[in-house]
């Protein structure tokens, strides 16, 4: 009967540690870190294929959430220097940060309130927020219904980067020069 009861014991003990260990994921999963961002980069805006590119600024400013087995979000304003509309009041920027591969995040940035919103384009990220690529969409009218649909442009805002070298530096070293179709440095025109 001992021998019973020693048994008996340990599989409370095992029991007992399986559920503090469920209990610990999910508060841990339940945990959310707020920060508040503040960060100004010199930017080059690219045209695709274009021998030069133009300086500019990315002003990042906000709260930043993230949560553990969760995408990240962005509540603020991401203003461009050269797109005066972006640091309006009206224009905060709501955005959802998904993990994508070779180290990025991404998500689709739009400006304005809802539901009068409008979408811009498709901001990447490193996991830090350090680097931002932020991909314009172009609005293109249906010749069907008189909508209109969102395309992707071919111009990128880097940052940071304070020339065109540097900025497709950072575009080749993340894999996005070829992904979004942007020519790749033997193809561009000099």
């Amino acid at each position: 009967m001992r021998t019973f009861r020693h048994r008996f014991g340990k599989w409370q003990a095992v029991i007992c540690l399986a559920l503090i260990l469920c209990a610990a994921l999910v508060i841990a999963r339940s945990l959310k870190f707020s920060s508040r961002v503040d960060v100004t980069l010199p930017a080059v805006l690219w045209e695709g294929g274009e021998a030069a590119a133009v300086n500019t600024t990315l002003h990042f400013h906000g709260e930043l959430v993230k949560q553990w087995g969760q995408d990240d979000s962005f509540s603020g304003y991401l203003e461009l220097e050269d797109q005066p509309f972006t640091s309006e009041e009206a224009n905060r920027v709501m955005l959802t940060m998904a993990h994508e591969g070779g180290g990025l995040n991404r998500g689709l940035l739009e400006y304005g309130k809802f539901p009068a919103h409008t979408l811009f384009g498709e901001l990447y990220t490193d996991r830090e927020y350090e680097r931002f690529f932020l991909f314009p969409f172009e609005q293109v009218p249906s010749k069907v219904d008189g909508t209109a649909s969102y395309q992707p442009d071919t111009s990128v805002y880097v940052a940071p980067a304070a020339s065109l070298d540097e900025a497709k530096s950072l575009l080749e070293s993340y894999g996005l020069m070829a992904s979004h179709g942007l020519p790749i440095p033997d193809e561009i025109p000099q």
